[in-house]
């Protein structure tokens, strides 16, 4: 699926398309010209309930019936029980559309969900 980027991912402002590929019901990829990052699924290791902020729906363009996914970044390490997950930044990506944004959640809101968290721990 060829994803249009409208709010920058973390440090890659300049990134403007990725093309998001299953890997299997836990992790997905985006990829584009040698720039990949890996996702989970955050609902399939741990329980997850965010707002997303009206802002972000706008630029979702967000309409009744639009399907919404969410995803973590998964920083990789070797071996993968090394590696961690950022819930504190969230991909959201409205499927009908095919936008993708990042959203930097509000720790005050959000205090459960450290900036990056061992996957050993969902394992």
């Amino acid at each position: 699926m060829n994803l249009k980027i409208v709010s920058p991912i973390l440090g890659f402002d300049g990134l403007k398309e990725v093309t998001k590929s299953e890997i299997d019901d836990f992790f997905s990829t985006l990829e584009h010209e040698g720039i990949s990052f890996t996702l989970i699924s955050p609902t399939k290791v741990r329980s997850y309930d965010i707002e997303i902020p009206a802002s972000y729906e706008s630029l979702l363009e967000v309409e009744e019936g639009d399907k919404l996914e969410v995803y973590n970044i998964v920083i990789v390490q070797d071996p993968i029980e090394k590696s961690f997950v950022n819930f504190a930044a969230p991909i959201i990506i409205n499927t009908n559309k095919n936008l993708l944004v990042q959203v930097a959640l509000d720790s005050a809101k959000y205090p459960q969900f450290g900036v990056s968290e061992s996957i050993s721990d969902y394992l």
